[in-house]
């Protein structure tokens, strides 16, 4: 009898013994898997605590207190920089060819504006004042006309030849400080034949497309290098029709040729001819066009700025120097980004060299 009274005491308590083991079981598991994979709190125990990084953050709105400590002029002038031939001669030292820049100097040219704080953009960019580039920075437009084959070489190998323009602006791009940008006019139907579209034919469209994809501006030098002023009206819509078409073609996608470049700077006595025309049911229309010379663009927020009439510097021997020199003795003319694209700020007072403020510029205007 005493065995029995002892088995059911024994019985009863591994039944209770399991049933507190279970319940506890459950209440204590289900807390640790709760906290370890939610990141969300308890109902009425607080908000859950998330990560917020930089890009997150709303940017802070432009201010007059900002714009001055920056030092902000963005109605001061813009380096709009003219190349044609990149070379690779035996003497790198040697006097450059007409309408030539080596290798070698092109790198310099890139290290200099690196060093005194310029931010490369395309013509389009500028002539739309979506002027993106870190506060502080200046501007500068990189153009190359002719589309030559030392502006964008492949080798044998399907690299990129480490001397063309292309490979030496990929080189500078990769710290992260200097995008891959800059304007490219090119030609379709010229003698040479090396100079339609940087030569190497069975990769032409491959060529326009890789630009395009890398931030670069695809533009019209019309299709044979046409003198405008030793030709009829209709030639030149033919030129300028027919060009806009095929580089878009090229390209494909959504893409849209929005600068002309003129050659030899040569206008025609009516520039509305260039601005849209068409010609046998194919229309152009030109927002921006670029002369051969005249020095450093005026910003486009300025009452001097004409965007078929954009001025440049056809960089040889020491001109790209020397215009950085000038800016830098004359720092009240040179083009300083607030960093913001948003807005347009200005000091108080400019030089008369600039012109004045545009009207209806589409943004706001911020002065100190």
């Amino acid at each position: 009898m005493r065995y029995d009274k002892v088995f059911r005491f024994l019985l009863f308590a591994f039944i209770i013994g399991s049933a507190l083991g279970l319940v506890g079981g459950l209440v204590l598991g289900g807390e640790r898997h709760a906290s370890a994979h939610s990141t969300k709190a308890p109902a009425g125990k607080g908000k859950a605590t998330t990560s917020t990084t930089a890009a997150d953050k709303a940017p802070e709105p432009m201010t007059a207190e900002r714009a001055r400590a920056i030092g902000a002029n963005e109605l001061g002038m813009v380096l709009v920089l003219e190349y044609h031939k990149i070379t690779k001669p035996e003497d790198q030292n040697a006097p450059e060819p007409d309408y030539c820049r080596s290798a070698l100097h092109f790198k310099q040219d890139i290290e200099l504006l690196k060093s005194e704080g310029y931010y490369p953009i395309t013509v389009k960019e500028l002539a739309t004042g979506n002027i993106a580039i870190p506060a502080g920075k200046s501007p500068v437009v990189l153009t190359f006309d002719d589309s030559s084959p030392g502006q964008y070489r492949v080798l044998e190998d399907g690299s990129i030849d480490p001397e063309c323009a292309v490979g030496i602006l990929q080189a500078a791009a990769k710290d992260g400080t200097w995008p891959m940008k800059a304007s490219f006019f090119v030609l379709l139907d010229v003698t040479p034949p090396d100079n339609i579209l940087f030569g190497q034919p069975d990769l032409q469209q491959e060529k326009m497309r890789n630009l395009v994809k890398w931030g670069c501006e695809v533009g019209s030098h019309t299709y044979t290098h046409l003198n405008f002023q030793k030709s009829t009206s209709d030639v030149i819509r033919k030129e300028l029709a027919l060009s806009k078409q095929k580089i878009e073609q090229l390209v494909g996608g959504d893409y849209q040729v929005y600068t002309l470049c003129v050659p030899y700077g040569a206008y025609p006595e009516d520039v509305s001819i260039l601005r849209s025309g068409e010609h046998e049911g194919v229309s152009y229309a030109y927002k921006a066009a670029l002369e051969v010379a005249g020095g450093p663009s005026y910003s486009p927020f300025s009452t001097k700025f004409d965007p078929m009439r954009i001025l440049r510097i056809e960089v040889q021997h020491d001109a790209l120097k020397r215009a950085v020199d000038n800016l830098k003795k004359n720092p009240d003319l040179r083009y300083i980004s607030d960093g913001d694209p948003a807005v347009v700020s200005v000091p108080a007072s400019t030089s008369e060299k600039l012109g004045n403020l545009a009207d209806k510029l589409g943004r706001p205007v911020i002065t100190y």
